[in-house]
Formats: C-alpha cells, sequence, structure tokens
C-alpha cells in the first residue's frame, strides 16, 4: 500500500513539474493589443479606452482587446499563446 501511494505521488510530482517547465509562454497584453491595433490599421495613438483582458477556461487562454478610435468601437479576441484573432468586431 504504502509503494502504490508513493508511485501516486512520484508521478503527480513529476507530471506537474513538466507540465510547469514545457507550459507555453503567453504573448502578454501589449502583444494581444499591437496585433489588434495592427489588424484594424489603427495607430496606438489614436486608439483610447483601451481595456485589455486575460481569460481562460480549461482548454483555451486568450485576451479580450477593446477600444476606441474616431467613432468606432473595436473589440477583438486574440488567443494568448499564439497570437491568432479569434474574432473581431467593429461598431
Amino acid at each position: 500500500m504504502k509503494k502504490t501511494i508513493i508511485a501516486v505521488l512520484l508521478f503527480c510530482t513529476i507530471f506537474l513539474s513538466a507540465c510547469t517547465l514545457f507550459g507555453s509562454k503567453l504573448i502578454g497584453k501589449d502583444a494581444a493589443l499591437d496585433i489588434a491595433l495592427k489588424d484594424a490599421g489603427i495607430e496606438k495613438s489614436k486608439a483610447v479606452d483601451i481595456d485589455i483582458e486575460y481569460e481562460s477556461d480549461k482548454y483555451n487562454k486568450w485576451y479580450e482587446v477593446e477600444f476606441d478610435s474616431g467613432n468606432l468601437e473595436y473589440e477583438y479576441t486574440i488567443q494568448a499563446e499564439t497570437g491568432e484573432i479569434l474574432a473581431s468586431k467593429t461598431k
């Protein structure tokens, strides 16, 4: 019984260490904003009311990027590890 418990604890320790070591890096809020601005064709100096939120669930990580420029409101969903634009909307 003791050997089974030790084996399970050892496995969990190794698994969690590997997940931490090989976990993917996030692009960061600044990069997410840059991606959204580039896609929108907006200079950073022209964007106002900028709001960037990091969100995640069990399977995905993403940034919600919102900003205004001129009379338009922009909303982007940016994949947090790859920088891929998952969704965009202009109002």
